[in-house]
């Protein structure tokens, strides 16, 4: 069992600090690694005894057997993934597919058809790289999207986005601290976000009214002392969810020309 299947068994027990908490544990799994109970509070914003409770909350005696078994789960996530890269990465897909298949894109699609402009911003750089391609995408639907690059230019942009338009984030943790003000900022405004995360339980899917999810399972280059992520469950669904809008575009049209 790893991490994430301990948040899931026992999500009906965790506050929202605790959430705060695991997502940065998730986002930086290598060094909490190196951190006491005290240095983790110190860098969550909280203490040392929210931590503690957490950990309790998970089923553990204390901080310390917290970690050995994020240490163990590791070891054997990556011997396992080792194993079987491909078999991984197939995976990843058929579960980024199999959640898109049970989750309802109209209202998305309708709000995409309904925004001014849609703006686009990526916590990462592989990530920017995916959404610039959905952005050209909805161009050929002639839907006006600007790709915000860096983050003093989201700030900037802050006071020019209205009600009329759309904020998409992508992400891989959904927990990124510098962006959740943004996010926050729109919500108070009441401007529409989306926000597209890996699969797990996080801050912008959290704050968004549109919020869809892709599976990315880490894995071990050999002989290296790194963990590679691969985000083609990302591409798929960011796909998927153009088809789904031209689905609901040309659906649109056949209705009008009745």
């Amino acid at each position: 069992m790893n991490l994430e299947s301990l948040m899931q068994k026992h999500q009906k027990n965790l506050s929202e600090m605790d959430w705060a908490i695991l997502g940065y544990i998730l986002e930086n799994e290598q060094e909490i690694f190196q951190l006491s109970i005290v240095e983790l509070g110190k860098k969550v914003h909280s203490s040392k005894s929210s931590v503690l409770r957490l950990t309790k909350k998970l089923g553990f005696s204390g901080y310390s057997e917290f970690k050995y078994f994020m240490r163990q789960s590791q070891k054997a996530e990556i011997g396992t993934i080792s194993a079987d890269l491909v078999g991984i990465q197939v995976k990843d897909i058929e579960n980024t597919v199999k959640l898109a298949q049970q989750t309802d894109f109209t209202s998305f699609s309708q709000a995409l058809q309904n925004a001014s402009t849609v703006y686009c911003y990526a916590t990462g750089y592989s990530q920017r790289k995916v959404v610039e391609e959905l952005s050209k995408m909805l161009m050929i639907c002639d839907k006006r999207s600007i790709v915000i690059p860096v983050k003093t230019e989201l700030d900037i942009s802050m006071s020019m986005i209205t009600k009329e338009d759309l904020v998409l984030f992508v992400s891989l943790s959904g927990e990124t601290d510098d962006i959740k003000e943004n996010i926050l900022s729109l919500n108070a405004r009441k401007i529409p976000v989306a926000a597209i995360t890996a699969f797990s339980h996080n801050f912008f899917a959290e704050h968004a009214q549109y919020a869809y999810f892709y599976y990315s399972t880490p894995f071990a280059v050999s002989g290296k002392n790194h963990i590679a992520q691969s985000l083609v469950g990302l591409s798929v669904l960011v796909d998927l969810i153009f088809r789904k809008y031209v689905t609901y575009l040309n659906k649109s049209y056949e209705e009008e020309s009745r």
